[in-house]
């Protein structure tokens, strides 16, 4: 049976040795599935598809190896690397998608998207949001040198993580008036999405929401359509 697989919030960086090998045992005991999608923040920071790191290089090759293998891989960009380009998805044999995508999951239409636009109640971030989706703003930026791209990256991740230590459940959740805005929309029952580090299942009146949880040095979640629902499933490694 086709399996169809939603990762998301993986926060990958040489920081994350144990995440990285977690998605690596995932795609390795994965194999043969019709689809993988990575709804965002997917990388900790991403600051231009020239930023060729080890760990890159490395994620890279085990995402061609799943394309080249048959299975289509699609990436939604989060908050943390929005910088992801074209010649990222060539490299990976993939496809970048676009803020919302509707696809079908089990004859069903089926919204995804990273998330961050339904937390409409953190207004400061959908300012900042508003600054870095800027299409200027992006061209300017990536053509800064890839050192002081580094150092500018590194600055916001400090200043993230010091507001997480200050503040464990800063991610403000999903608005409920923006979740229904969304359903009514894109004219779908059942939508998929990431950020908000909240795994659940939520069924109203509207439809049906999966979102996933974050991936931690030792479990993580993942969702899996099989071709009669959508499981969120814990993974542990």
């Amino acid at each position: 049976m086709a399996t169809t697989l939603f990762i998301s919030d993986l926060h990958l960086s040489d920081d994350t040795p144990k995440i990285e090998a977690g998605l690596y045992a995932l795609l390795d005991r994965e194999q043969g599935m019709e689809r993988l999608f990575i709804l965002g923040d997917f990388f900790e920071y991403w600051i231009g598809d020239d930023d060729d790191t080890p760990l890159h290089q490395r994620v890279i090759a085990r995402l061609r190896a799943v394309s080249d293998s048959g299975s289509a891989v699609f990436v939604v960009r989060g908050n943390r690397d929005l910088a992801l380009g074209n010649v990222f998805a060539e490299q990976i044999g993939g496809e970048l998608l676009g803020d919302t995508t509707v696809i079908d999951v089990n004859g069903k239409p089926t919204l995804i998207l990273h998330g961050d636009t339904l937390c409409t109640d953190d207004v400061e971030y959908q300012k900042m949001r508003t600054i870095l989706h800027d299409p200027a703003w992006q061209a300017e930026m990536l053509q800064r040198p890839l050192a002081q791209r580094r150092e500018f990256a590194q600055g916001l991740r400090a200043a993230s993580n010091a507001k997480a230590e200050n503040d464990p459940d800063n991610i403000i959740d999903a608005n409920d008036h923006a979740i229904e805005a969304a359903f009514m929309e894109h004219d779908v029952g059942l939508m998929i999405h990431g950020h908000t580090h909240r795994p659940k299942r939520h069924r109203t009146d509207a439809g049906e929401r999966l979102v996933l949880g974050d991936w931690s040095s030792s479990e993580s979640w993942i969702i899996r359509a099989d071709g009669n629902d959508c499981h969120l499933e814990h993974y542990s490694y």
